[in-house]
């Protein structure tokens, strides 16, 4: 076998044609698998529920995605705009806010999307209405990117670590994605509305790129 290989009219366009396909394949599969896991969390996040009222202080016991509505009165505490969202092909931001209970306990909402020319300041209300909306993970800070900046009312991701940082507080382990009384001006986000990258048909391309190539070599070398 290793003799035959050796022999090839173009044993080099071989070996790298190999390395290319094994490429590909490696591709598709990481496409595919993103297809599935975006497809497992849609299905999550459209799955009919009805809002749990829940205390801040239960925020941690309970599950990511799920619905929930606040209980207790809410103080305001600091916001931010977060930066490059989109919304019915508009550039806007989403207003970040941490709110606070009478037993100093905090937590983080995401209350919508403003436009551009939102100012952070005409944002700060202290409330006694309840929120209503689903449970989501922090972002996770990426190895290449914009850091955040201390001290600017813009961010670039929901990083649980650097806002806590900034108000000098703890945050439960969820934040909150309002879906219903987003607030004056501001437009609740629609999450099965959003961008959703086309993996399944990357797969599909990165599998047939393998397929083209791996013809071209074995014909390259008369294999077939």
């Amino acid at each position: 076998m290793l003799s035959r290989l050796n022999n090839l009219p173009n044993k080099y366009l071989f070996y790298v044609g190999l390395i290319f396909v094994l490429i590909f394949i490696s591709l598709s599969y990481w496409q595919y698998t993103s297809y599935l896991e975006e497809r497992e969390l849609t299905n999550q996040i459209s799955y009919p529920q009805e809002p749990t009222e829940v205390l801040i202080s239960q925020i941690n016991t309970t599950n990511e995605f799920s619905m929930i509505t606040t209980q207790e009165r809410l103080q305001y505490v600091k916001s931010w705009l977060l930066r490059s969202r989109v919304s019915n092909g508009m550039n806007g931001y989403h207003l970040i806010t941490i709110y606070k209970n009478e037993l100093n306990e905090h937590i983080l909402i995401n209350r919508g999307w403003v436009p551009l020319t939102a100012d952070v300041d005409n944002y700060i209300l202290d409330t006694e209405q309840s929120f209503t909306g689903m449970l989501y993970t922090y972002d996770e800070i990426p190895r290449f990117g914009q850091s955040d900046i201390p001290g600017s009312e813009y961010i670039f991701r929901i990083d649980k670590v650097f806002l806590q940082n900034e108000a000098e507080i703890i945050l439960p382990n969820y934040y909150l994605q309002l879906s219903q009384n987003c607030g004056f001006e501001i437009r609740c986000i629609d999450t099965l509305e959003q961008y959703q990258a086309p993996h399944l048909g990357y797969a599909f391309q990165w599998i047939f790129f393998a397929i083209c190539l791996t013809i071209v070599v074995l014909r390259k070398n008369k294999l077939i």
